[in-house]
């Protein structure tokens, strides 16, 4: 189930589902990497509701405002590679 991800918790890993709002804000989303398909690790909260997120190696501080307008899902582990 997507969830905004302004609720995202610290250290989890996210796969960025749809990205909502305006056509420039969409659009710069993309620029930065947040788009459907790809990963996201919430790497710490901002005094006022943000979040510093990882993305492909880089760290971006985004608004609550716009974590709210990317959904995402939980990415879990799967079961270790065999040998």
């Amino acid at each position: 189930m997507a969830s905004s991800l302004a609720r995202a918790p610290i250290g989890t890993e996210q796969r960025v589902v749809a990205t909502a709002g305006p056509t420039v804000l969409v659009r710069r989303l993309s620029e930065l990497g947040l788009r459907p398909g790809s990963h996201v690790r919430c790497v710490q909260r901002t005094s006022g509701g943000g979040r510093v997120v990882d993305v492909a190696g880089s760290r971006i501080a985004l608004g609550r405002d716009v974590l709210e307008s990317v959904q995402t899902t939980e990415v879990r582990p799967g079961p270790p590679a065999p040998p």
